[in-house]
């Protein structure tokens, strides 16, 4: 089965849909979710068991209850592209672990939450990834490089103002992660195998060297979402064929 059409047809009052600005094409919808510190509104009876469980392991209340609400409001604009019952959804996952709906398999979504944002990517015609990070002044990002960061993009952070570093180095973490949950990889998995390009420009096609799967990578553009005073995001995405076959899963 196939999901009727790539428009929300009762979006949920807690997105707000983030302007595209000729950043991404149309089809792909990215919504912004404000979390308040408690999440008084999150509507729990729409997780199921796995997902209550998962939100508890979260040590303090504020982050079991910014989790409810992203997937609680996933959950609602999910239903509102395919006109189930948010709490009727069922997930599955492909062959590489990103998860899908079950009845749904080629619409394609993706969630990222930090701090008081989360960032909600849904799309029937690509293949979506997203990611958000807090500007934290306080990060010692400088001992983050080596894990994060190949030499090419070590070097055009050191070559930039130094006011200008640590937007650079957030730039490149938030495109990583975008770009790895859009292939439906684990971070740990290919953070020093991608190479992108931080410079403010067209969505750009990140480099995947030495790996089978560079030629995904050729497939995929990202371009950042920075008008969040204090946060840096990014989405990723491949316009066509699925980037992997979708199979049984939990």
């Amino acid at each position: 089965m196939t999901h009727r059409d790539t428009t929300a047809q009762r979006p949920t009052q807690r997105a707000v849909m983030v302007a595209a600005r000729g950043r991404w094409p149309s089809g792909l919808d990215v919504w912004c979710v404000p979390l308040d510190p408690w999440g008084e509104d999150a509507n729990w009876s729409y997780l199921e068991p796995a997902e209550r469980a998962r939100a508890l392991r979260y040590r303090y209340p504020a982050d079991q209850a910014r989790f409810a609400v992203t997937r609680s409001v996933l959950r609602e604009l999910l239903g509102s592209y395919t006109g189930v019952d948010p709490a009727a959804l069922r997930f599955t996952s492909t062959a590489r672990g990103k998860p899908v709906l079950a009845a749904f398999p080629d619409l394609s979504f993706n969630v990222s939450h930090c701090g008081a944002h989360a960032l909600i990517a849904v799309s029937g015609c690509a293949r979506v990834g997203v990611d958000i990070e807090r500007l934290n002044a306080d990060l010692r990002w400088h001992e983050l490089l080596d894990l994060v960061c190949t030499t090419a993009e070590r070097e055009m952070i050191d070559a930039a103002p130094l006011a200008a570093r640590t937007d650079l180095f957030f730039r490149c973490w938030t495109a990583k992660e975008a770009l790895l949950k859009a292939m439906g990889l684990g971070i740990t998995e290919g953070l020093l195998k991608l190479t992108v390009d931080l410079r403010d420009h067209a969505p750009a096609h990140p480099k995947l060297a030495d790996d089978p799967l560079a030629g995904e990578a050729r497939r995929l553009k990202y371009c950042w979402i920075d008008e969040l005073p204090g946060y840096m995001g990014c989405l990723a995405y491949a316009v066509g064929r699925p980037l992997q076959d979708v199979t049984g899963g939990a």
